[in-house]
């Protein structure tokens, strides 16, 4: 009573009692806690857990562990059940307490316990009075989760979990061992304190064993490893058997990667002398050990290496295994490993094992390490002493016998020589030439493999060439200069061969030819010498770069012939040369020199100089008038047809110097008289030369020069005539004509440098003052510093001869000067326009000035003088000109003279003009457009838009597409730069509109909402849609394939402006543009994600793409849009198939909303298969036959789903079907239509198709059927798989026991699997065969596409018949043989097929049934077409021809006298292996034994090159017999030896005798054996050295030539079935022959070669055997 508080009482009473025991939970008053649990266990036991659940997380449960619940064994079946709490009562019930009477009192009870869930609505799946097991472990382990979560602190979460486990609660193990492993962790290991429960849950096992150690000390590491690590691992390994290991091993390889110490701490603390060992197992410590050394990566832990070997047991530790027996000699293999890694690492080449390992069996990774290796050492600073090379051979020699065996011995020679020569040291040099053989008559003296390591071998001769040029090769490549130091070592190593060689020779000469190249100041890589391929390149160089090259010939020639200049033509070499020289001579004006090379090229007749005596000869410069003849003569006699009267013409010329001397033209008047005396000399001379030319040139024309000359008689007359004739100067215009009909190209290129482009006004000098900005040509006279030059161009002089001419005549000869005049003024135009215009006003024809000005390039300056030119020409005409005085015409600008005459031209256009006026006016025209043309090009390159302006001033597509162009922008001036010039060139404002709204869509970077505003204020819509089919044909072509399927705001837009400008009825497509705008504007709200152009092309499925974004959420909008959606076959959807493809996906994938994760066992299956029911009436019944057989049959079902599971939801959905059928049933009674009713499959159907579905299923638990699940055999686990998806489908059925029967499997298996599955009456196990037959059949005949894979359809078909014949034997009666001939008669007797393969058939036929002697005789017969038809197909056999052996024989004699090539000898050796052997005495005898008969022919009527090619085809047909019935007998295959060996086949012939076995013949080919003197590839190859070791016959080859392949054959061969090393030693011993044997033994176990004698020989053998 004093403890007794009134006011506390009164507040519990009246206070929710579930209340009140939440208060106490979190304030752990436990004791309170267990008296209400204990006397109002009937208000709060229900509600146990979850107000256990309250206590707070920071009190350990160890203080509420008596009220935590508990299960126990009740039973003596030891069912697991919770113990209910311990009620008790204060007093007993009153009457009105009772329960019964509360619920009729109290008809509507409150939930006092209403606010706990409601805060925490997970709490409900506890809230039970007699919770079960399951119940409890699901509370203890959400419990633990939520203690650790939420406080974080593990050991209470932990002990929470222990004592559940004290409290028999199950399934808490795996929760445990997690909470261990993070209390380690996070108290012990130093890893992050944040890390969570769930975090360490979804880390790997490794990578919580790496967290383990990861802050470990290398003092503490084993330590903690012991500590943490091996509990860790036995945890694992309770979990998992055989993970500990794994994890331990992955986690040391890992480790091993980047650094080995680590590891060899575990390994060291796994030795077979420690106690308590980390990893006990020997073997895998070996196993490990390995892995880890050969996974390491870093080169520079070998020390590390060779601890962890020392780590491992030794061999003889423990019980000895195949397996231990294989990690030994994989730790040996490893030592081998080290070993090559310690002699790289000795000489600073540091590698990892792994390394070595990867490269022992690479030829070329081997041959590059030991190249790598010796560069490496030859490139060391010090060089390294002669000593330490030879070491370094030794270790290179080392390398190849333990490791590197691939590469053969004398290639370590080769690359240690190799080295040498290029370790850029003389004494490097000569130590090679001590390895190499110099000369070819030197030779290495015979050495054993014993002795090999003692005498030092020397590189062959023809390796050492090899050798000595690369190397003089890579030092000449790697000059820098031709005077580098290198080429002395270059020319050391080319001295070291003492033979001459012509290469040796050749690279020699190349150095010599670097330091003629550097008297010529040649600036030249000698890698570029050696480089270029025309080696006359670099004599014109040093031409180039020596200005008195021409002076030195000699040099210059012996250069040429040191580089082989034009190959070994000496004559061809000289030419070329000379013709150089006489060039450069002739360049630098030195006409002696010039002349006297010319005269060596004429005296040696070399035709290709013509072009420079023909130089020469027109040399003004050079005034020897009768060399230039005979230079001309020659030119002209070599010349080509083409040119010959250009070189006429020249020689003319030569006689028109001499008119000009004769008139004292261009001459002085101080000098007429020397002028004229000199005249009549020139006269004389030149009439003597032209005789003296006349002569030569008869002399040397050669028969294709006498030809031309003799075609173009008529035109070499003329010019000859020409020359002498008074009126020279008339036909001189010929030679005019070409300069002047040249392109603008040509005249570009001629005046290049000289105001070619016509971009300035050209003017003389003397009026440079008056124009601004004037080119004046540097040519020209300089009034500055003032001299006369007379120099004047051809046509000048033309023209002045012409008009003297026509002044002498007093114009009776008048000059057709309007060709010269053209001339002059395209060449003054540039420099002069004014003198240009006046030649061009002197033209007698006005319009031949448009010659002159299409040759010249278009510019502002050009086109306006050409206009300016017309203008004045129509001004003159109409407004004629003063004769007596300038007019005032050429003094006005030339613009305003353009400007006047056109607007008065234009004014009265109407006016009749006359037709030189119309002509002229056209003419003005036409230059004024090109001007203006040329004047927009001109803004448009200002653009710096790329446009060429040539092109666009004519051509008029180019412009075209250019203005268009222009309008893909967004600069408003470039764009309406566009428009303007569209409208200037007529070009309809509709394309450059579309044009500009194709790029805002494609190449713009606009938005959408961009694009429509600039759409708007352009004004561009109103003018496209006056043409709506152009406008949708752009549109769809162009703009449509550029936009995203995802960008539905821009396909809107794109759709809108379709529907605006009235497309509809151009759209081919059966959704119109307004139907795409209503499914859009409703697709971007509830599918933003939709590929919208994959929906609506009819190329795709829209199914596929929808599915993706199918969800609960708006599958119902997506349905009722479907009827608007276009299918792949060009109907609109149904919402049943939107419906039926959201099921799928639901089901398989789940939905956010329904089934929020993919389900894992069959409770979550079952609940997804429920969950998708409730839609099945929304789908059809097809469509429900779908969705159920994709989920009970498809390999996601197989794969995720046991049987048990697609049973029930076939059950269930059959359930369902009737279910829904009733309501059907009752809707279409009420008289409404049900959504199914267009289905065209009823319920019925679909009942019927899932009762076969369930009935297939229940087959799957048939013995037969699990036997083939359970096999370990891949093959029968695919026939179960097939069959789970056949679904007992006749179709798939059949193609499974087809495919049953094609791998051979046992008939009844196949007949076993077609009972099981009921054996549909359309399938029988006879049309099975059949089918499995023909489609063997027809792969064979190529007339199925199918392939076998991995098989050999005649091997499968033959395996059918064996299955076949097995089961005929077993007394089955599925197929008879009859059956079997009846299906494969045609195939065999098509002769359109080849041979082989029928005769392979009928063979497999008959060895696998007794036929009847009919059957027989037919089936040799069909043999016998079969090969007759291809060598002898007008040979017609019957059963007659064939019936014994006689006639067989007799048929096979006559078919061998008529053969008489390989294939008709193979067709003949087929069709006696298609016949019954023949055994008759008459016929089977030595002599006439068809075998026999058939061998002799072939050596006979083969050719001599042929002969081995036919003794290994004869030797081959032999060994074709030996397991056959025709296997040949003794004395045949003696006789065959015999033949072969007369016709000195020896080979087949060894190889025959000695694989028979017989004594007699093997005595027979050791004969010949050692008749055998010299081995070559006609005695011997590795097959019969084979065969000798095999047949034990290597002591009869000890005296002979062949002993010593024979060993190196052995050593070097590991076939298997050969015998080994011991053996042939054991064989040797007993023969006598010990120290043979015992040098084998030596060699083979790799002696030292110092330890390999004689002695030694003698005394191992008894050791070793």
């Amino acid at each position: 009573e004093r403890g007794y508080d009134s006011e506390f009482f009164k507040k519990f009473r009246s206070q929710n009692i579930v209340l009140s025991a939440r208060t106490y939970a979190r304030e752990s008053n436990i004791q309170a806690l267990e008296i209400l649990f204990t006397y109002h266990g009937s208000d709060l036991l229900p509600h146990r857990l979850a107000i256990l659940s309250n206590f707070p997380e920071t009190t350990t449960p160890h203080e509420y562990c008596f009220l935590l619940p508990e299960a126990r064994y009740v039973d003596e079946h030891g069912d697991l059940v919770a113990l209910p709490w311990n009620e008790q009562r204060h007093q007993d019930l009153d009457w009105c307490e009772e329960p019964n009477l509360r619920m009729v009192i109290d008809c509507s009870p409150q939930d006092v316990a209403e606010f706990l869930y409601e805060e925490q609505p997970e709490l409900l799946r506890y809230r039970t009075t007699k919770p079960s097991v399951e119940c409890l472990t699901q509370w203890y382990q959400k419990r633990a989760e939520e203690i650790e979560s939420y406080s974080r602190q593990v050991d209470c979460a932990l002990s929470l979990v222990r004592l559940g486990k004290e409290r028999n609660i199950p399934g808490l193990e795996v929760l445990c061992d997690d909470l261990i492993t993070l209390e380690t962790l996070v108290y012990e290991a130093g890893a992050d304190p944040t890390l969570s429960l769930k975090e360490l849950q979804q880390m790997k096992e490794i990578d919580q064993l790496r967290q383990l150690l990861i802050n470990s000390s290398e003092e503490m590491y084993i330590k903690n490893v012991y500590q943490w690590v091996v509990p860790f691992l036995h945890r694992c390994e309770s979990k998992n058997t055989g993970l500990a290991d794994e994890l331990l091993k992955e986690y040391l390889v890992t480790e091993a990667k980047e650094d080995l110490k680590y590891p060899l701490k575990i390994f060291q603390q796994s030795k077979p002398d420690c106690q308590q060992k980390i990893i006990p197992d020997h073997h895998q410590l070996m196993a490990v050990a390995l892995d880890c050394l050969y996974n390491c990566d870093r080169d520079n832990q070998l020390s590390l290496c060779y601890d962890v070997l020392e780590c491992l047991p030794q061999r003889g530790f423990g019980h000895e295994t195949e397996v231990t027996k294989t990690l030994h000699d994989q730790v040996d293999l490893l030592e081998q490993h080290l070993s090559v890694s310690e002699i790289l690492e000795k000489h600073g080449l540091q590698k990892p094992i792994s390394f070595v390992k990867n490269t022992q069996s690479n030829p070329e990774e081997a041959r590059m390490l030991m190249v790598r290796l010796t560069r490496h050492v030859g490139r060391k600073i010090p060089p390294v002493s002669e000593t330490e090379w030879r070491g370094l051979l030794q270790d290179l020699l080392e390398m190849q016998r333990s490791v590197y065996k691939c590469l053969d011995f004398n290639i370590c020679y080769e690359i240690f020589t190799e080295s040498l020569l290029c370790s850029s040291r003389l004494e490097n040099i000569r130590l090679a030439g001590q390895m190499m053989h110099c000369n070819s008559a030197s030779v290495d003296p015979p050495i054993s493999s014993a002795s090999r390591s003692k005498i030092q071998s020397k590189v062959s001769y023809e390796k050492s060439i090899k050798l000595v040029l690369a190397a003089a090769r890579e030092y000449f490549n790697s000059s820098a200069t031709l005077t580098d130091s290198c080429m002395d070592l270059a020319r050391c190593c080319l001295q070291l061969i003492t033979d001459s060689s012509h290469v040796i020779q050749e690279e020699l000469d190349l150095i010599n030819v670097l330091s003629l190249l550097e008297d010529f100041n040649m600036k030249i890589l000698p890698m570029q010498v050696r480089m270029c391929s025309d080696r006359l390149q670099l004599i014109k160089e040093c031409i180039a770069q020596c200005p008195t090259a021409y002076k030195q010939s000699k040099k210059l020639l012996v250069l040429a012939d040191l580089m082989r200049v034009a190959g070994q033509d000496k004559a061809q070499r000289k030419g070329q040369v000379l013709v150089l020289l006489a060039e450069q001579a002739l360049q630098y004006q030195d006409y002696k020199t010039t002349s006297i090379h010319c005269q060596e090229l004429m005296s040696a007749g070399y035709s290709a100089g013509w072009q420079v005596c023909s130089k020469l000869g027109q040399s003004d410069g050079y005034h020897d008038l009768t060399t230039r003849q005979e230079l001309m003569a020659f030119a002209r006699t070599y010349c080509p047809p083409n040119v010959i009267q250009s070189l006429l013409a020249v020689s003319s010329s030569l006689q028109t110097q001499i008119l000009y001397q004769a008139v004292n033209y261009q001459i002085q008047p101080s000098e007429s008289s020397e002028s004229i005396s000199s005249t009549g000399h020139a006269q004389q001379t030149e009439t003597q030369a032209s005789t003296h030319s006349s002569s030569d040139l008869l002399q040397r024309t050669t028969a294709k020069t006498m030809e031309v000359l003799s075609n173009t008689s008529m035109t070499t007359k003329a010019v000859l005539h020409a020359v002498s004739d008074a009126q020279w100067w008339k036909k001189s215009l010929n030679y005019l004509r070409p300069l002047h009909d040249q392109g603008p190209e040509a005249t570009l290129k001629g005046v290049a440098g000289v105001n070619g482009d016509l971009e300035k006004q050209g003017c003389h000098p003397f009026y440079e003052l008056l124009l601004d900005d004037a080119f004046i040509d540097k040519d020209e006279i300089n009034y500055a510093s003032y001299k006369y030059s007379a120099l004047e161009n051809f046509a000048e002089v033309l023209l002045r001869a012409g008009k003297l001419s026509e002044t002498k005549s007093e114009g009776g000869n008048l000059f057709p000067a309007t060709e010269v005049l053209l001339q002059l003024a395209s060449d003054a135009l540039p420099k002069d326009m004014a003198l240009a215009l006046a030649y061009l006003l002197a033209l007698p024809q006005i319009v031949d000035a448009t010659k002159c000005f299409e040759k010249q390039p278009h510019s502002a300056l050009s086109l306006q003088f050409a206009a300016y030119y017309y203008a004045l020409q129509i001004y003159i005409r109409l407004s004629p000109c003063f004769k007596d005085k300038c007019h005032p015409l050429y003094k006005a600008d030339p613009k305003e003279v353009i400007k006047v005459v056109t607007k008065h031209v234009t004014e009265n256009a109407d006016f009749n003009w006359s037709d030189e006026i119309q002509t002229l006016v056209h003419h003005l025209i036409y230059y004024n457009e090109l001007l203006t043309d040329f004047t927009q090009a001109q803004t448009l390159q200002g653009l710096g838009k790329g446009v060429d302006v040539q092109r666009f001033a004519t051509d008029s597509q180019y412009k075209r597409e250019t203005i268009l162009g222009l309008a893909e922008t967004l600069e408003e001036n470039v764009y309406k730069i566009s428009l303007s010039l569209a409208q200037r060139y007529s070009i309809p404002l509709w394309e450059v509109y579309m044009t500009h709204l194709e790029f805002l869509f494609t190449d713009s970077g606009f938005s959408t909402t961009e694009i429509e505003s600039r759409v708007q204020t352009l004004d561009l819509f109103d003018v496209l849609k006056t043409n709506p089919e152009a406008f949708h044909e752009h549109m769809t072509k162009y703009v449509y394939p550029g936009i995203n399927g995802v960008d539905h705001i821009r396909l809107l837009y794109y759709f809108t402006l379709l529907e605006n400008c009235g497309c509809a009825e151009f759209v081919k497509h059966p959704v119109k543009p307004d139907t795409h705008i209503k499914l859009l504007k409703k697709l971007k709200v509830i599918t933003p994600d939709l590929n919208y152009k994959k929906l609506t092309d009819g190329d795709f499925d829209p199914l596929e793409s929808l599915e993706p974004v199918l969800t609960s959420h708006n599958v119902l909008s997506l349905s009722k849009l479907a009827p608007k959606i276009p299918g792949k076959d060009s109907t609109m959807l149904s919402s049943n198939l939107i419906y039926a493809t959201w099921l799928h996906k639901l089901f398989w994938t789940g939905d956010f909303q329904l089934i929020k994760k993919p389900p894992q066992d069959i409770t979550e299956w079952l609940h997804a298969y429920d969950t998708c029911a409730k839609y099945f009436d929304r789908l059809f019944p097809e469509n429900i036959i779908g969705l159920i057989d994709d989920i009970t049959f498809s390999a996601n079902s197989v794969n995720k789903l046991n049987v048990q599971a697609r049973l029930e939801i076939t059950k269930r959905a059959m359930k369902a079907i009737k279910q829904t059928s009733e309501k059907q049933r009752k809707k279409t009674s009420e008289g409404s239509i049900p959504p199914a009713s267009n289905s065209q499959v009823s319920y019925e159907d679909t009942l019927t198709h899932l009762q076969q579905s369930l009935a297939h299923l229940e087959t799957l638990n048939h013995s037969f059927v699990h036997s083939l699940k359970a096999s370990n055999q891949g093959l029968f686990k695919k026939y179960y798989q097939l069959y789970d998806l056949s679904r007992s489908e006749s179709s798939k059925l059949h193609n499974l026991a087809v495919t049953m029967v094609l791998d051979g499997q046992p008939l009844d298996m196949m007949q076993q699997m077609l009972l099981v599955a009921g054996k549909p009456q359309d399938i029988s196990p006879k049309a099975v065969i059949q089918d499995a037959v023909q489609k063997v059949i027809d792969i064979i005949s190529g007339t199925s596409k199918d392939v076998l894979l991995e098989k050999d359809p005649l091997k499968v078909l033959e395996d059918i018949v064996k299955s076949v014949h097995s089961n005929v034997v077993d007394g089955g009666s599925l197929v008879s043989s009859d059956d079997l001939l009846t299906w494969l008669r045609p195939f065999c007797s098509d002769a359109d097929l080849p041979v082989k393969p029928r005769i392979y058939v009928l063979q497999v036929l008959e060895q696998a049934f007794d036929l009847s002697d009919e059957d027989s005789r037919l089936l040799v017969l069909f043999r016998t077409q079969a090969v007759l038809k291809v060598c002898w197909p007008e040979k017609q056999v019957g059963v007659s021809d064939i019936e014994d052996e006689e006639k067989r024989f007799l048929l096979f004699l006559e078919l061998l006298d008529s053969s008489n090539q390989g294939t008709e000898f193979q067709h003949l050796v087929l069709l006696l292996q298609a016949w019954p052997p023949m055994n008759n005495k008459d016929i089977s005898t030595e002599k006439d034994n068809a075998w026999i008969r058939l061998v002799t022919a072939m050596l006979t009527k083969c050719v001599p090159e042929q002969k081995v090619a036919i003794g290994n085809e004869i030797l081959a047909i032999c060994r074709s017999l030996y397991s056959t019935k025709h296997k040949l007998s003794f004395q045949h295959v003696k006789q065959i030896c015999l033949l072969l060996l007369d016709q000195s086949i020896l080979l087949p012939a060894l190889k025959l005798g000695i694989e028979s076995g017989n004594q007699e013949l093997q005595t027979l080919a050791m004969e010949q054996i050692r008749a055998v003197t010299q081995m070559d590839a006609s005695s011997y190859d590795s097959e019969l050295l084979s065969l000798l070791l095999n047949n034990k016959l290597v002591v009869d080859c000890v005296p002979t030539v062949y002993y010593p392949c024979l060993m190196k054959h052995l050593l070097s061969s590991h076939d298997e079935g050969q015998c080994s090393v011991e053996e042939i030693a054991e064989q040797l011993h007993q023969a006598g022959c010990t120290a043979e044997g015992g040098s084998l033994l030596m060699y083979h176990k790799t002696t030292h070669p110092s330890l390999s004698t004689f002695s030694a020989a003698l005394s191992v053998t008894k050791r070793w055997l």
